[in-house]
């Protein structure tokens, strides 16, 4: 009996050690805060090639324990430690839960060397993300858009197109009303300036004042679509991106004549 007692109690104690350590404070305080859905590209993805990726990304120079975090086959199978990193749908059982939340610099990822940490909230999105199966996607660019359905909304009467009803969603998830329209002189002034990046002139806005059509508007709208200066407008936002630029732009500096395809980017978007 008392070698059965002995046995039971070893029992015990070995599930005990083997039990995981329950989430920090700050994590789980994160963890409630965080969007119902958690989407790889858009929360998770940025956090692994920032933080992670150094170690456990593509680079099989750089590649740390056989693990690569960017391929869910990798970070889903059992490891030569035994361990499996991620355990779809249990975030207690994945080590990498164990890492990133773990205070001891000789388990702790990422490690004290590379200089990167992890923020509570960064934490709490992997975590969750684990919990809800830890779904990988492919690039935002090769996933094949869906039209989705119109939410449920109570002001019914507020909405005049169908992206109104997405706003008005979100505002009265949030306990928001939704601000007063805005008069036609503040309409005019904002057309002006997202689509030709200019304000308008007295005459512009003196004619759209007297304007009393009810698609006043959208006629406004397709004549400043059809000007010269959105094409303008909307090359300088993608040419910045590009980082576009007549010269070299070093000590050095020599000038480079890119302007025909600054051209040709202007014309695309007339």
């Amino acid at each position: 009996m008392s070698r059965l007692i002995g046995i039971s109690y070893i029992a015990c104690l070995l599930l005990v050690l083997s039990c995981k350590q329950e989430l920090p404070q700050d994590v789980r305080q994160a963890y409630k805060n965080l969007p119902e859905h958690i989407d790889f590209n858009f929360q998770v993805k940025p956090i692994l090639s920032d933080k992670c990726f150094t170690c456990h990304g593509p680079d099989e120079e750089s590649l740390q324990a056989g693990l690569r975090l960017d391929q869910p086959i990798s970070a889903m199978s059992r490891l030569e430690s035994g361990a499996i990193a991620i355990v779809p749908g249990n975030s207690s059982k994945s080590q990498l839960v164990d890492r990133i939340t773990s205070d001891d610099p000789e388990w702790m990822m990422p490690p004290a060397e590379s200089h990167l940490t992890l923020t509570n909230e960064e934490r709490a999105v992997l975590v969750k993300w684990i919990d809800q199966g830890a779904e990988y996607k492919p690039h935002w660019s090769f996933i094949r858009p869906d039209k989705p359905l119109l939410p449920a909304i109570k002001q019914t009467q507020w909405t005049n197109n169908q992206i109104d009803f997405f706003v008005l969603k979100k505002l009265e998830d949030n306990g928001y009303l939704p601000a007063p329209g805005a008069d036609k002189e503040a309409l005019i002034r904002r057309l002006y300036f997202n689509l030709t990046g200019l304000p308008p002139s007295v005459d512009a806005i003196e004619s759209f004042m007297a304007d009393d059509s009810p698609d006043a508007y959208e006629t406004l709208v397709d004549r400043l679509l059809a000007s010269p200066a959105y094409g303008e407008r909307m090359a300088m936002e993608w040419m910045d991106v590009a980082r576009y630029a007549d010269s070299d732009g070093y000590l050095d500096d020599k000038h480079r004549d890119f302007s025909p395809w600054r051209d040709w980017v202007i014309k695309a978007f007339n």
